[in-house]
Parts: structure tokens; sequence; C-alpha cells
């Protein structure tokens, strides 16, 4: 995978205390996710981050959702 560490916006759905990524954009690009593969959360300091690694056909992401300032970051790509 290769860093990129961007911001970006990301339309979710919020189901039963669960975040659901649905689609986000980057690079005047729309990216429409086909699958949730792992989530795990982080902490730093009194901040809690939210780490989504997800796919959309054969290329994979990570996001990161920050509950505190309620941004989003694209923090790696994998794109074959």
């Amino acid at each position: 995978m290769v860093d990129i560490n961007e911001p970006i916006n990301v339309w979710v759905l919020f189901k039963k205390n669960t975040i659901l990524p649905n689609t986000f954009f980057w690079k005047d690009r729309t990216i429409k996710i086909s699958q949730i593969n792992l989530v795990h959360t982080s902490k730093f300091g009194d901040a809690l981050f939210y780490h989504f690694s997800v796919s959309s056909g054969s290329n994979f992401y990570r996001l990161k959702f920050d509950t505190k300032s309620l941004k989003w970051q694209l923090e790696a790509v994998e794109e074959g």
C-alpha cells in the first residue's frame, strides 16, 4: 500500500451505533465502496479514530475517521 494521508469527503450510513462508509471523493474521483473488510479503533490523547480497510473492485483503501474533529482522511491506497 502507498501512504497518502489526504483529507477526503465521505458519504456514510450510521446504523445501530455502526459507521458504514459508502462512497468517498478523492482527486476528482467518486469511489463507491463495495466492501468493508476490517474496522478497528485507535486513540491519541482524548481523540478516538475509526480505521476502515475497504475495497472497491480490485482496489484497496484505508480510511480514518476522527470522532473529535469529524473529519475523514485517506490513509493509504493500493490500486491495481
